[in-house]
């Protein structure tokens, strides 16, 4: 049976939908994905329009504005700025949601959401952030282009939460009980809703074989077993530490753990009616997630706008081993439009702007590299490193005279080496010798014995590091 505080929370959802189903919807576009800089607070749109089709209304109680992908809690904010005197601000950490409460007008709605900021403590963002700007009440995933709304009401049982979200409706869109398909949407509509409760799924017809029966995914099998399962081709699935345990027999039925229990967000396996009548055991249902989108027949409808705040990412890093003297060509891959370079991971002026750096060195360096676009000059810096590596000791004797001294008959054996052990005293580093003839070092010669001197002869040598393989 419906329990009567659900049927409360129904009606009123209802009315509030069937107020505007009576006209057309307004619609809402936003636009201002931009990458992200640390050095002030981010407008999260460049422009925003609230219209009616019907032009019927030119009013709204109130618009939400949520982090609804990426978001940190603790650390990630939305603001209002400026001064709005007809629209209260009321910032929710848990949700990752900002409420814009009028009433007012479209075009006073539109200013306060273009004095939105975005600010975060992060130097520099490891994920990208996704805004969804909502003129409805529900939660809105750009991902998925689905509405989801949590529905409080305490101890209801799994099968009743279905029947009752399948009975409601937004703005046409068919509900159902929320199907969590990916890690964005089991943020949104798991840790970021205000409630824990049932979620659409359950292994009821064959123990320890878990499938989502609503929705557009319904029949979709995603696990298999108890807390050491698997998943199953790929499904995206997030357990409580050690749930599904079917700890009790009949826990069927997939919920939203309580976070007294276990991360935000997380599942366990209750029974239908939760095996639980204390309100204040975290086991006892509080309600259900009703999700909206993805059904057959739904309409298209604009109550949602979506923009998106870029971390600048760093794809490819090309740092160069070289021997002393070369030209070294440090390079970087980045989704910005250029990248500032630093001798230090403090120092306040660049030395070289560009994607790659060309630079003459004898010693290693490290080079502090900071992406950026539009003019950006604040964010976390990433080292790359040019490794010199160690030249060979030749004691500064690169050429070998010989003269006609000696010489019998025209003919003489000179034994090189010999010669370089006297040249190379007290140098202990392994190094390799070459002889040339020529300057170009083009005829490499036998290094044990140079047979025919019968003339004046220059001969060049080249010393190698044995390990790093520099020479001079």
């Amino acid at each position: 049976m419906i329990k009567f505080s659900f049927l409360v929370t129904f009606f009123a959802l209802l009315l509030g939908h069937n107020s505007f189903s009576q006209n057309q919807a307004p619609t809402i576009s936003a636009q201002g994905n931009q990458m992200y800089c640390a050095d002030a607070p981010m407008p999260i749109v460049t422009s925003v329009s609230i219209t009616d089709p019907d032009a019927t209304d030119t009013t709204l109680d109130v618009v939400y504005v949520q982090i609804s992908e990426g978001y940190t809690s603790g650390q990630d904010q939305l603001m209002l700025t400026g001064i709005h005197p007809t629209i209260t601000a009321s910032w929710s950490v848990n949700q990752g949601k900002l409420e814009l409460l009028g009433p007012a007008t479209f075009n006073e709605f539109a200013t306060a959401i273009q004095d939105v900021v975005f600010q975060s403590t992060q130097a520099s963002l490891s994920t990208d952030k996704a805004f969804s700007i909502n003129i409805g009440n529900a939660n809105y995933l750009p991902s998925t282009g689905h509405y989801y709304f949590y529905v409080s009401d305490i101890g209801v049982s799994w099968t009743d939460a279905k029947i009752a979200a399948e009975g409601q409706s937004y703005y046409g869109l068919q509900g159902y009980l929320a199907t969590l398909t990916s890690p964005e949407e089991g943020q949104l509509a798991g840790e970021q809703s205000p409630g824990t409760g049932w979620i659409g799924a359950n292994d009821a017809e064959t123990e320890g074989t878990w499938k989502w029966v609503t929705g557009p995914e319904a029949g979709t099998v995603f696990w298999i077993g108890q807390s050491n399962g698997t998943a199953q081709n790929g499904e995206y699935s997030y357990w409580n530490t050690g749930e599904p345990n079917n700890c009790c027999n009949g826990e069927d039925y997939a919920h939203i753990t309580d976070p007294s229990i276990g991360l935000p967000g997380t599942w366990n396996d209750l029974p239908n009616d939760s095996g639980t009548t204390d309100p204040n055991d975290p086991y006892y249902p509080k309600g259900y997630i009703v999700e909206f989108g993805g059904m057959p027949g739904d309409p298209v409808i604009n109550l949602s706008a979506s923009t998106k705040i870029i971390a600048a990412k760093i794809s490819e890093l090309n740092e160069v081993e070289s021997c002393g003297g070369n030209l070294i060509d440090l390079s970087l891959t980045t989704n910005t439009d250029t990248v500032l370079w630093y001798d230090s991971e403090t120092s306040t002026t660049p030395i070289h702007t560009g994607f790659d750096y060309q630079v003459y060195l004898n010693a290693s360096t490290t080079f502090w590299v900071l992406p950026s676009s539009n003019g950006c000059v604040s964010g976390e810096r990433t080292p790359i490193t040019a490794t010199i590596k160690e030249q060979p000791q030749a004691n500064d004797i690169s050429i070998i005279q010989c003269d006609e001294t000696g010489l019998t008959d025209g003919l003489t054996v000179f034994n090189i080496n010999s010669y370089f052990e006297d040249i190379t005293a007290g140098i202990t580093q392994d190094r390799v010798i070459n002889y040339f003839l020529e300057s170009t070092l083009s005829t490499q010669i036998d290094g044990d014995a140079y047979n025919n001197i019968s003339n004046p002869q220059t001969i060049y040598a080249q010393v190698v590091n044995a390990v790093s393989g520099c020479y001079k």
